[in-house]
Order: structure tokens, then C-alpha cells, then sequence
């Protein structure tokens, strides 16, 4: 992993700067990959779409901001921005009041997703407290509105499968793997198939540190 110039963000809001990482180079060695889609790549970081202005508080989308490389190509930066759970309630109730396009809504309704299972779902052996009855219903309509938007074409009919199996819907969600005819994903399909199977709704990892997890 070769990091570039710091990336200066500009806050949409108030101006305010940022700076997050740029890469030159890497790799996705020692990748850990997730059935709901969390993808860790320790050579290849991403920088999360959406960023909290340190000056402001507000969020953004990266999309919405004004970015520059820094000028010195050896001022690096190795911000990503990442939000957790807690953040991304606030980013939610901010964001979803503005007028969205159907792009910037997928990715807070996916990373709200995803945040939601780091929480309290990925390592239950390690939540200190259960989520509200009221959070509940919200990451079943998270998952009810991605549903609703997902894309129609084979490369997302494992993440509609997944989407359908951690709402409990386990017939639906078989029903979409059995049109899935990939052959570098049978082995994903016969994984989900079996939690399907067992009525299992967890996140689970396909991938850890780069070894197949079946």
C-alpha cells in the first residue's frame, strides 16, 4: 500500500476543510469480507462515503464536496472518516431530510445497514446492551428500503438474498439464490442456502485475513 496526497475535503455546509486519505497504490491481500457486504482490506482502505465536517458537525456525501489533492505530494493523510453506529443515526436523521438523490439515499440506507450489524450483530459476544424495540423497527425498514431499490441484474441477487435473509424471510431468500447461476459464488450460495436452512439471520463471514470461511 503506497498512500498519495492527502485529499482536502470542503464541507458543503460551512467550508470547512478535511483532509482523508488518497492511495497511489494497493492490494487486497488479507481481505475480510462479510455476507452483508463489510469489507475489510487492511493494504486498501476506503474512505467512508460519508464524512462528519469537524468544523460544522454536519454530514456529507462525499459526492456533495469539493475536493483537492494536497499541492505537497508528501503531505499524506490516513483519515478515512469511518462513522459508527452512533454517527450514523445522527447522519441519518440529517441526511434523509435532504433532498437526496436515489444514489446517495442507497448509501445511507447501506451503510446504515452495515453499522447497524457492527453494533449488535457481528460480535454478539461483545454488545453490552441490546438494541431498543424502536432501532429494531428501524433496521427492518432500512432493509425494507433497500429492498425496495435494489438493483435487478445477477450481481446483486446475493445481497437481495442477504438483505431478505437477515429480515427472516428465508423461502425468499433461497428463492433468489436458486436463480443465481455464478459459478465463482456457488460456494457463497450453498453457505447462505445452509443458514437459510437453519434460520439463521446473522451476518456471517465469507472471508477472514484473506482464507475462505465455508
Amino acid at each position: 500500500m503506497q498512500p498519495g496526497p492527502a485529499n482536502i475535503l470542503t464541507c458543503p455546509h460551512c467550508g470547512g476543510k478535511k483532509e482523508v486519505m488518497s492511495l497511489m497504490s494497493g492490494n487486497t491481500c488479507r481481505a475480510t469480507v462479510w455476507t452483508d457486504t463489510r469489507r475489510d482490506y487492511p493494504m486498501l482502505p476506503q474512505v467512508s462515503p460519508i464524512q462528519r465536517c469537524p468544523e460544522c458537525g454536519k454530514y456529507y456525501f462525499l459526492d456533495q464536496c469539493e475536493s483537492k489533492y494536497d499541492e505537497d505530494i508528501n503531505s499524506w493523510s490516513m483519515e478515512l472518516g469511518k462513522l459508527n453506529y452512533g454517527d450514523l443515526k445522527l447522519a441519518y436523521e440529517q441526511l434523509s431530510n435532504e433532498n437526496l438523490t436515489d444514489l446517495q439515499r442507497w448509501v445511507l440506507n447501506h451503510e446504515f445497514f452495515m453499522s447497524y450489524n457492527d453494533c449488535f450483530r457481528r460480535y454478539p459476544e461483545t454488545v453490552a446492551f441490546p438494541p431498543s424495540d424502536e432501532e429494531k423497527e428501524m433496521f427492518l425498514s432500512i432493509i425494507g428500503d433497500l429492498l425496495q431499490n435494489i438493483d435487478s441484474t445477477p450481481d446483486y441477487e446475493l445481497f437481495h438474498s442477504e438483505l431478505l435473509r437477515e429480515s427472516r424471510r428465508f423461502d425468499e431468500a433461497k428463492a433468489v439464490l436458486a436463480r443465481h447461476k455464478s459459478p465463482d459464488d456457488e460456494w457463497i450460495v450453498r453457505k447462505l442456502e445452509r443458514l437459510c436452512d437453519r434460520q439463521d439471520d446473522s451476518p456471517q463471514l465469507l472471508i477472514k485475513d484473506g482464507e475462505i470461511i465455508e
